[in-house]
């Protein structure tokens, strides 16, 4: 699973000595008016947030249920691309709706191919879904992009549901919460758990503007999602921006030595230098997963990502990068 190779901010950690343990016998206040604050201040240098425009989910896949709860029903069509975070599909099935996809091909090396999606767009899906950074590809789809395919889906009346689960890995310039202001149907996920080293508290939220935070407030329950008690913990975290910069520096250098151990051995699919994840592919090495694994390297199989076979896997780029870059060299 995709965590933050650095763990944590340093900050965080000191104020886990802080906390109210007394609290634990009551409930959460399901305000979390402390986090909201804290992630307005956030994107204060993007866009100006409102609190009642900010909704807490345990885990941003935990979001992408209600928000599934709130648009799918049986027979709904949702258009999304693969291969991209693999769970909303079955999210989708689960509620009876269809999933139609648009292919990223190996001969355009599985970069996005917007104009595709643009022309695919028409009044017949309920639903577009998009991750950005792509899990497992690691590339990051640029936000003239992301405006241009939420002003077309508005044209039909469509909520853009957009995953920024590796968000935190990229810009904050270049998440869809840059535009929110203008686009109603614009709903965007984000997540505590991967570029921010919080995957064990679950932690996620969704940042939305317009009639639809209403919708969505009434399939918001149960209110009680996270113990309050751990605020401090999200608030420094927050407060910490040299940490995520660091790490984002460290790994842009370690993914940069990989690919470059790479290339000639592997299919390298389209992928971001700054975010930890990456995708290859082999035309000769039969269950690439197998492969890497006789070799000491553990992977993704890409068998578990749609419209990826058994000969890709997705990399996790590791703080230590030398063990990794020496296993790879050694293999033919």
């Amino acid at each position: 699973m995709g965590v933050n190779p650095y763990g944590c901010s340093g900050l965080a950690k000191k104020v886990t000595k802080n906390i109210d343990w007394d609290g634990m016998s009551r409930y959460p206040d399901p305000s979390y008016n402390t986090i909201k604050k804290a992630i307005i201040n956030y994107w204060s240098d993007v866009t100006e947030l409102n609190e009642n425009e900010i909704f807490l989910g345990t885990g941003s896949v935990n979001v992408l249920i209600k928000l599934n709860r709130l648009f799918i029903e049986s027979g709904s069509k949702v258009l999304g691309y693969c291969p991209q975070f693999s769970e909303y599909e079955n999210l989708v099935k689960i509620h009876g709706g269809v999933y139609d996809y648009i292919s990223l091909r190996e001969e355009e090396n599985f970069k996005f191919p917007y104009k595709r999606f643009l022309n695919a767009i028409n009044d017949s899906y309920s639903v577009i879904y998009i991750d950005n950074p792509n899990n497992p590809t690691g590339q990051v789809l640029e936000i003239s992009i992301i405006e241009e395919i939420t002003e077309r889906a508005a044209d039909y009346g469509i909520p853009v549901i957009l995953d920024e689960a590796y968000g935190d890995y990229m810009a904050p310039s270049n998440s869809a919460i840059s535009i929110c202001e203008k686009y109603d149907n614009l709903l965007t996920v984000r997540s505590f758990s991967k570029g921010l080293g919080l995957a064990n508290i679950r932690l996620g939220y969704l940042i939305v503007k317009g009639c639809l935070k209403e919708y969505y407030d009434k399939v918001n329950i149960p209110p009680f999602v996270f113990p309050d008690i751990l605020s401090n913990i999200i608030t420094e975290t927050l407060n910490d921006s040299e940490f995520i910069i660091q790490c984002r520096t460290n790994i842009k250098k370690n993914k940069a030595k990989l690919i470059s151990v790479c290339k000639g051995k592997f299919i390298i699919a389209e992928t971001d230098l700054e975010i930890p994840i990456l995708t290859l592919g082999s035309k000769d090495k039969g269950n690439l997963y197998n492969h890497f694994l006789k070799n000491g390297i553990i992977t993704a199989p890409g068998e578990e990502f749609t419209n990826l076979g058994k000969n890709y896997a997705r990399l996790r780029i590791p703080s230590d990068i030398e063990d990794l870059l020496e296993r790879m060299e050694k293999i033919s």
